[in-house]
C-alpha cells in the first residue's frame, strides 16, 4: 500500500493512479484527494466505536467504566491494524493520517459525551468549554500513540490502554457518577433498565 510507504500528505493522484493502475478521471469520481479517499477508510473502521460510545452513555457509571475499556482496547486495535500509515515518519514526525484521522475521532467522540455527560470542572468550578477540553485530549491521545509506535516492536498495547483508560477515569466516569447523583431517580430506574435491556 502506497500509504505505508509515504505519508499520505505528500501522495498525489498521479502517484497513486499508478500505483492502482487506474487513470486519474477514474479516482476523482471516487475522491478528490489522496488524503480523503485514505480518511475515508479509516474513518469507516473508526466510526462504529463512536457510535457504540454514544450508545453507552445512558448507562450506570460502572458500565460506562466497562465499555470504555473494550472501546480503548479496540481503539488499540485499529492502530495495530493500521500501523504502517499511522507510524512515524521521518525524524519522528507522526504521520498527517495518525494526527487527521485519530485526533479527529477523539475530539469528535468526546465533544458527543462531555455534551451528554457536562464537562468537568477546573479549579474553582470554572466551566470548561466541551470543545477546549475535547481537543487536548485528543492531542494527547496522539501523542501516546506516536511514542507507542516508535517503541520495538512487539509493543505491550496494555501500556497504551492504561494511558487511553486515563481519559475515562479521571474524566467520563466522574461525569458520570455527578449525573447520576443529580438526576431523579425515576430516571435513573429508566436508565438502569435499559442498559439491562441491552445486555446478553
Amino acid at each position: 500500500m502506497l500509504a505505508a510507504r509515504k505519508d499520505i500528505g505528500t501522495v498525489t493522484v498521479a502517484e497513486l493512479a499508478r500505483a492502482a493502475d487506474i487513470d486519474r478521471s477514474t479516482f476523482y469520481s471516487h475522491a478528490s484527494s489522496p488524503t480523503e479517499l485514505l480518511l475515508d477508510v479509516l474513518r469507516e473502521d473508526l466510526d462504529p466505536l463512536r457510535v457504540e460510545a454514544d450508545e453507552s452513555l445512558d448507562g450506570s457509571p460502572e458500565t460506562v467504566a466497562q465499555i470504555g475499556r473494550g472501546l480503548n482496547a479496540r481503539l488499540v486495535d485499529h492502530v495495530e491494524r493500521y500501523e504502517a500509515i499511522y507510524a512515524d515518519r521521518d525524524g519522528g514526525r507522526p504521520s498527517s493520517a495518525l494526527h487527521t484521522v485519530l485526533s479527529g475521532h477523539v475530539r469528535t467522540s468526546l465533544e458527543l459525551v462531555f455534551r451528554h455527560l457536562g464537562a468537568p470542572t477546573a479549579e474553582g468550578d470554572a466551566q470548561v468549554g466541551t470543545e477546549y477540553l475535547a481537543a487536548f485530549v485528543a492531542h494527547g491521545v496522539v501523542g501516546a500513540v506516536s511514542v507507542w509506535l516508535s517503541e520495538p516492536a512487539p509493543r505491550d498495547r496494555t501500556r497504551l490502554e492504561a494511558v487511553l483508560g486515563i481519559v475515562y477515569s479521571a474524566w467520563i466516569v466522574p461525569a458520570a457518577t455527578r449525573r447520576t447523583a443529580t438526576e431523579p431517580p425515576q430516571n435513573q430506574k429508566q436508565n438502569q433498565k435499559h442498559t439491562q435491556k441491552e445486555e446478553p
